[in-house]
């Protein structure tokens, strides 16, 4: 399996949690995860449902938003349909049934915004910049 290539998520459920002080975490099970430090974004229809910049803030709600459960809550039995990674930027566009998506958008050049190791063993790491490195 080519270390870049994203299909085995096709078909599978996730979670996503939060640990301080800023990575986020999107498990498809199986010890398959994305470890993200960049923000991300949770679509239905097209429109933002959360995100991770929501995390935490009330907006006038009777409790601050817990992003990570809200976002697990939204795409409980929803699976993966499609994935894309975008060259040039490492963005990952994660599109599941009931037409929901999560965006995971690097913004630093300099930084890693998000790494996974894939079933076949590969770590893939989104450099700073937007480049991708495997081994």
């Amino acid at each position: 399996m080519n270390p870049l290539d994203f299909s085995w998520m096709v078909g599978r459920h996730v979670e996503v949690s939060f640990s301080e002080p800023e990575t986020w975490f999107v498990m498809f099970g199986d010890s398959l995860t994305i470890s993200v430090t960049c923000p991300w974004r949770l679509l239905q229809s097209g429109s933002i449902a959360v995100s991770s910049d929501d995390h935490r803030q009330q907006f006038g709600l009777p409790a601050p938003i817990d992003a990570a459960e809200r976002a697990t809550t939204l795409l409980a039995g929803s699976v993966v349909k499609r994935v894309e990674v975008r060259d040039g930027t490492a963005d990952i566009f994660i599109d599941f049934d009931r037409d929901w998506r999560l965006e995971i958008i690097p913004l630093s050049s300099g930084y890693e915004s998000w790494e996974v190791s894939t079933p076949s063993g590969k770590f893939v790491v989104a450099q700073g910049g937007g480049q991708l490195s495997a081994w």
